[in-house]
């Protein structure tokens, strides 16, 4: 005997926070706005809609090196121009000390807006239209930054590529760092690069594109939200590399940048896992409450939000007790067969046919349980 539950109706992933020119073109009230990201390990990136640095907290990954604390700035930035022949526009903006900005790559943002916590830009250049997104991978120490050229805008007669200057650190997430502190040694990787550092490596690598070693510190960021702290307001980075990424309308290229081993390097795919990650955490609340599935987006927004305040990091004196990983079984009502990924095991589970009911690991269970078609059961 098998017993279906039935599903709640999943809240839509909430996109109401949005900002059009006037605030992303205005450097100040650009800067005065900002994007945060956890992975659930107390990891975190976060940067301003302008693309600038006003804090010492901002960057692409920064990373419980030495948990339960020990959170390390680990990638900077990835400052990117879009190149069409001896053309090319600044996607960034950077502040210097003294009070210089350039490039000033805000002025091209027609728009920006949260899909749910993902921060996304759109750049206007012309009649081309660019999309660059940030996300982390759940439970891991793992940033993706992508781009794709819109589908449907004018395209230039020639090819666009992405050149992307990629700068780290190695720094506790508090303080700054003084040209010239760090020494990594870059190793070749396949279509990317290793960064060894005394406590850690941290792997890039590019999707479309290609990764050459260019080793240049890069000095005096201006840091004025610090300077309103009373703090010092200066930073310096290290660019270790230069990537050059080739775009194709519709497709997704980028850069992941990881403390993992082995990270994946299908940009869209993860893309999705996130995604995915955030119609769970919506899912559940509306199990649990079912006034969520009707909630107004600003519910909708402070719950994916306060997801991110919910992560685990071991303590390096105790012993963690072992997650249990009880079965669970889902069936898949599709039509056609469907292989699916769990987002937090990587396990490919196979329903070969309409009604396939299949174990699964429970980690994985709040991703499945959210595509399409795919119900929990319970076997006697």
């Amino acid at each position: 005997m098998v017993s279906l539950n039935e599903p709640a109706a999943i809240p839509a992933v909430p996109k109401m926070v949005r900002f059009g020119r006037a605030i992303c073109g205005d450097l100040q009230q650009a800067e005065r706005r900002e994007w945060w990201l956890a992975n659930g390990l107390g990891g975190y990136a976060a940067g301003t809609i302008a693309g600038s640095l006003t804090r010492r907290y901002h960057g692409l990954l920064i990373a419980p090196v030495e948990p339960p604390l020990g959170r390390r700035l680990v990638w900077a930035k990835a400052d990117a121009e879009l190149v069409d022949g001896d053309q090319s526009w600044p996607l960034f903006t950077n502040r210097w000390n003294g009070g210089t900005v350039s490039p000033a790559g805000h002025v091209h943002i027609e728009s920006f807006h949260l899909d749910g916590t993902i921060p996304v830009w759109l750049f206007a250049i012309g009649l081309v239209r660019l999309e660059a997104r940030i996300w982390l991978e759940p439970g891991a120490n793992t940033t993706y930054v992508a781009w794709r050229l819109v589908p449907g805008s004018e395209q230039p007669s020639g090819s666009l590529s992405l050149h992307v200057r990629l700068m780290i650190n190695d720094r506790d997430h508090h303080s700054q760092t003084a040209a010239g502190a760090i020494d990594p040694q870059l190793e070749s990787a396949e279509a990317g690069l290793r960064v060894r550092q005394r406590d850690c490596v941290l792997t890039f690598h590019a999707c479309g594109g290609a990764i050459t070693p260019a080793r240049q510190w890069i000095e005096n960021f201006d840091l004025p939200a610090e300077r309103e702290r009373g703090l010092s307001d200066r930073d310096n980075h290290l660019q270790v590399a230069v990537a050059r990424l080739e775009l194709v309308p519709g497709e997704w290229v980028g850069i992941v940048g990881s403390l993992e081993a082995d990270p994946s390097r299908d940009v869209h795919a993860a893309l999705e896992r996130r995604q995915l990650w955030q119609r769970s955490v919506l899912d559940q609340a509306a199990r649990h409450v079912p006034e969520m599935a009707t909630a107004p987006d600003w519910i909708a927004q402070l719950l994916v939000a306060a997801d991110a305040f919910i992560f685990a990091r071991p303590l390096p004196d105790r012993a963690v007790e072992p997650v249990r990983n009880t079965a669970v079984y889902l069936q898949y009502l599709g039509t056609t067969a469907l292989t699916a990924v769990g987002a937090a095991t990587g396990t490919h589970y196979r329903f070969d046919s309409p009604g396939a009911i299949v174990a699964v690991e429970s980690r994985d269970h709040p991703w499945l349980r959210a595509i399409p078609h795919l119900r929990q059961v319970h076997l006697p």
